[in-house]
């Protein structure tokens, strides 16, 4: 007798039954995307800021570093830290830490040109205007250039924290038991795949589409916030226009 597609009948038992598999597994797997992408929003300015050096030699070093990185398939790098470093200098790497380092070297090379770009966007003159009324260059990157480069930063910064927490299922094969792997241990106890794997991808769903919203949110506020700075701005610069 030849099986019929029609007669599979969805089992939201076995779903029920390994929530808290899930469950665990999401909580790893934020906390992964969270740090990850944190300790990669940090390294990823000041390499932009090296790869915009006029330093020459300076900025062929941040060059090549964000060359490799976007190169190298972030797989193949999990497996070369988790395992090949191991080996080579005897350290001892967890899980965990493995792959936070390889989602986070890879992201500060893609975070870092996404920075560089939006900090090129800002006309030069906005910091020499800014510096004109006293700040120092400091100052006026923090105050003036920064905040306008960060509305433009944040609507790619949102798809690369969805892409980091996707990327977060690959560290399962060297163990880690984020989403994918507490699904794939469900799935060998229970055989029914076909559930678990729907409920995992509706998870990674659902996640995707609450960072979205909230990175509208955040873009809005920081809207309002660069157009209260360029009042405030405004303001300062006209004593010293009636001074002069």
């Amino acid at each position: 007798m030849s099986w019929n597609p029609t007669d599979y009948q969805f089992a939201w038992n076995v779903v029920w039954e390994y929530r808290y598999w899930l469950w665990e597994g999401l909580l790893l797997t934020l906390k992964i995307a969270a740090v990850s992408m944190a300790l990669a929003m940090i390294f990823g300015l000041p390499l932009a800021l090296i790869r915009m050096s006029r330093f020459k030699p300076l900025a062929t070093v941040a060059l090549v570093y964000i060359a490799v990185m976007r190169a190298i398939p972030l797989l193949v790098f999990i497996l070369w830290m988790y395992y090949g470093v191991a080996l080579v200098a005897g350290l001892n790497v967890d899980a965990f830490a493995a792959g936070t380092i390889c989602l986070t070297l890879q992201y500060s090379a893609w975070l870092a040109e996404i920075y560089r770009a939006a900090l090129q966007a800002i006309d030069k003159g906005q910091g020499e205007a800014a510096m004109s009324t006293g700040l120092s260059r400091s100052r006026a990157f923090a105050r003036v250039i920064w905040p306008q480069a960060w509305r433009i930063i944040i609507p790619p910064l949102a798809s690369n924290f969805i892409g980091i927490t996707k990327d977060s299922s690959l560290i399962g094969i060297i163990g880690l038991n984020e989403i994918m792997r507490q699904s794939q241990i469900a799935v060998s106890l229970s055989f029914r795949p076909f559930e678990l794997y729907t409920a995992a991808m509706g998870i990674y769903i659902a996640l995707a589409l609450i960072i979205s919203p909230i990175a509208s949110l955040v873009e809005r506020r920081a809207a309002r916030s660069l157009s209260l700075q360029t009042r405030r701005v405004s303001r300062s610069k006209k004593p010293l226009e009636a001074a002069a």
